[in-house]
């Protein structure tokens, strides 16, 4: 338990379940449903409290969906050179009906887990800066982590529906780069890639990338933190010189990438 010293409370920020140099467990499926984002946070660590704190959920999935992320650029990235996109490509689709399975499994299910536990976070902080909460890395770290999760939410559910099989998009995994160009440059049908309308579609690609490798670099170094794998300042501080170094390369494959539909 927590022992107040006379003139500040021994329950400080960093001793939370949120991460740092708290002992929790690790979160149990059952609560989910039970957390309430209202009510007084009630974390299960040295401050007392039975709950597990939501951002342990955000933090799993997010790492999943991190994973993800670095191998789907790393593909895209492969498309400087339409062939071997083209041979990637057919390699992943030749799973056959196992693809849906682990696109529900590693995918679907993490995302949408973690977009249920952000939106309910964004409900109760917002966009304010310097909200005081239980969170690691500075005010201004934290208010943009919540700026990318909405830029990222209006960017994936365009990006799906333009381009997943799902729901009709343009994708054809047996003319892989040529209908992903055509979807990236030529989203509006008889208007050339040049022309400002496609642009700003083509733009919003870019800001998507910009979005995703900040939220994935920063919610990596914090995310390490919540779950109790970075304990230490001294740790915390590497991981974090870590994550700055790996921000430009992990942009630069997404600009290659992004290039790349470019040049067709």
């Amino acid at each position: 338990m927590c022992v107040e010293a006379p003139k500040k409370s021994g329950c400080e920020k960093s001793s939370c379940a949120c991460g740092g140099h708290g002992r929790a467990g690790a979160p149990d499926p059952r609560t989910i449903l039970a957390l309430k984002f209202d009510a007084a946070p009630a974390h299960a660590c040295a401050c007392g409290g039975g709950r597990t704190c939501p951002r342990r959920y955000l933090a799993l999935t997010g790492f999943a969906l991190g994973a993800f992320l670095v191998l789907h650029l790393a593909l895209n990235a492969l498309a400087l050179r339409p062939v071997a996109f083209q041979s990637a490509v057919s390699h992943t689709h030749a799973l056959g009906g196992f693809l849906p399975v682990l696109e529900v499994g590693l995918i679907f299910i993490p995302l949408s887990i973690h977009l249920a536990f952000g939106l309910r976070t964004l409900r109760r902080e917002k966009l304010k800066f310097g909200v005081e909460k239980h969170h690691h890395g500075s005010d201004l770290r934290h208010w943009l982590q919540r700026c990318t999760a909405v830029v990222l939410l209006a960017f994936i559910l365009f990006h799906v529906a333009v381009l997943h099989r799902w729901f009709g998009g343009r994708f054809d995994p047996h003319d892989a780069f040529n209908s992903a160009s055509h979807a990236v440059w030529q989203f509006w049908h008889g208007l050339p890639p040049g022309n400002m309308a496609n642009l700003l579609f083509a733009q919003f690609y870019l800001l998507g990338i910009f979005a995703a490798v900040y939220h994935v670099t920063n919610g990596v170094a914090t995310g390490a933190e919540v779950l109790g794998w970075a304990g230490s300042p001294a740790a915390q501080r590497r991981l974090w010189r870590a994550c700055l170094v790996a921000a430009p390369v992990l942009l630069v494959v997404g600009l290659t990438a992004w290039y790349a539909f470019a040049v067709k």
